[in-house]
């Protein structure tokens, strides 16, 4: 039985795009990957989808039908015979069957896969990779803006269905109300999607500008997903992404695998209540373990206790120590990194990670690059987890993906990484085993692993005997480009 996969992308003609990633994988699951069309963000986009095959021993056939936004028949494009734990890529500004323009894709394959994509922009330099998109009927955004900071959301959302229309009602909450700003329907062709640009869509001309706040999409019927974009306007290259993520995926505990105070960039932890009752929430930061020079260990509560955060409203817990934030000072010394457990007590919480590099410091270089992805909850942690995509030193943007593993169990875990070439060729190195403490992260960085050669990609797959959550960080060693995050994807 053939499995899908659901994919958005478009060639390097169009402003933007966005691809989002798969659910997780079970042993009943169909697996699936959903994304959708993304505009507004500076100079011309162009994708690449890297599909992996999750099956241990047999080769995947894989068939991907593309829909042009506009509408029209499928292109379909084949890769065959991709090899056991092996991914392929499609790269659409050099498939001469796609002509310029914003696709949604349908991915098949006779086994398992798992897939992501990546969007780079070339006249910025701005970059995004987007995974984990898990479709349903009524999916929250748990970070929107209009001109906040410079800041712009736009939010692609895809119909799954491709058979008929979707029609879906677009809900705006500004941070402390419980009253949508706005509410707007959107119809959507049949497997296709529509981005919504808070900055450009009549809809939302209301809003004020520097305005922080939720998005809520809901349809009556056919399940969607939601992929946003948050556009830097005063940064030349940075943009990041994050995945809508349906209302029962709240959880009263996520778990953020990175987080960095002063240390190649400091990264902030949005955190929405999506209930209708307030939540005390606790972000507990714990210091990773074997990273020469970090300025931290043991364990740090986001200032020495839980924070009230209102029914349809949220906060932000930045890893920096600015006092006069409503969630204050941090507590974190410069140059530490680790691993967060974000706690509510009164409700389910949602939470996005924004990673990023802006300004120069004594630790930071100050590169103007962001990345983001959202906090998992429990659900989400694996004992197999697939990375459709590492490199090491790879293309003359020296592209290297470090990839950050917390175990999320009780006991300690005994974590191991395997690296694939784009080929297919299992890569033999040492250094790819490691034991990481309970809510305590391991880190594997290509270029500082023995054996790893370099200006490679391929795909990767974790293993470990405590369920573990995974972000893999693809950044340019020269700041060529920007930075882009993606999570790993459940396959256990």
């Amino acid at each position: 039985m053939m499995k899908k996969v659901v994919v958005l992308a478009s060639m390097a003609t169009v402003a933007a795009v966005l691809v989002a990633g798969v659910a997780g994988f079970g042993a009943n699951n169909t697996p699936a990957v959903y994304a959708s069309r993304l505009a507004g963000i500076q100079g011309a986009g162009g994708s690449g989808i890297q599909i992996q095959n999750l099956d241990a021993s047999q080769d995947a056939q894989i068939v991907a039908d593309f829909y042009n936004q506009k509408g029209s028949a499928a292109v379909t494009i084949n890769r065959p015979n991709v090899a056991a734990g092996s991914a392929a890529n499609i790269y659409l500004p050099t498939e001469t069957s796609l002509t310029n323009g914003a696709y949604a894709a349908i991915i098949s394959a006779d086994r398992q896969i798992a897939a992501i994509a990546r969007t780079d922009w070339s006249t910025s330099g701005g970059a995004a990779i987007y995974s984990n998109v898990i479709p349903g009927n009524e999916i929250s955004v748990p970070l929107a803006a209009k001109g906040y900071s410079g800041q712009t959301t736009l939010a692609s959302i895809q119909n799954t269905d491709t058979g008929q229309q979707a029609t879906v009602t677009v809900e705006f909450f500004k941070a402390g109300s419980a009253t949508a700003l706005v509410s707007t329907q959107k119809n959507i062709g049949p497997g296709t999607s529509v981005t919504v640009d808070l900055g450009k869509d009549a809809a939302f001309s209301s809003v004020p500008a520097g305005t922080l706040g939720a998005l809520v999409v809901k349809s009556a019927t056919i399940p969607v997903g939601v992929q946003a974009f948050m556009d830097i306007e005063n940064i030349t290259k940075a943009v990041y992404a994050y995945e809508g993520v349906p209302a029962e995926q709240a959880a009263a505990t996520l778990y953020a695998p990175l987080f960095r105070n002063d240390f190649y960039g400091t990264s902030g932890i949005s955190v929405v209540n999506p209930g209708t009752s307030p939540v005390q929430v606790t972000v507990t930061y714990v210091a990773s373990a074997g990273i020469p020079g970090l300025g931290c260990t043991g364990q740090t509560v986001h200032g020495g206790k839980a924070f009230t955060i209102d029914a349809k409203s949220s906060a932000v817990f930045y890893q920096g120590n600015i006092a006069a934030l409503p969630t204050g000072a941090s507590g974190l010394a410069p140059k530490c990194v680790g691993a967060a457990k974000i706690e509510a007590t009164g409700g389910n919480i949602l939470a996005i990670v924004n990673d990023a590099d802006l300004g120069k410091t004594a630790n930071s270089p100050g590169a103007g690059t962001s990345a983001a992805y959202n906090a998992f909850s429990a659900a989400a942690g694996a004992k197999k987890v697939a990375l459709p995509l590492f490199r090491n030193k790879h293309t003359n943007l020296d592209l290297s993906t470090g990839i950050q593993a917390m175990n999320i169990g009780d006991a300690p875990a005994n974590v191991s990484i395997e690296f694939k070439n784009s080929s297919g060729q299992l890569i033999s190195v040492t250094g790819t085993s490691q034991t990481v403490a309970p809510l305590a992260s391991g880190n594997w960085f290509p270029p500082l692993i023995a054996g790893m050669p370099t200006n490679v990609y391929g795909s990767a797959s974790i293993t470990s005997d405590q369920p573990v959550v995974v972000i893999v960080n693809d950044a340019s060693g020269n700041g060529k480009v920007d930075a882009a995050i993606y999570s790993g994807i459940k396959a256990d």
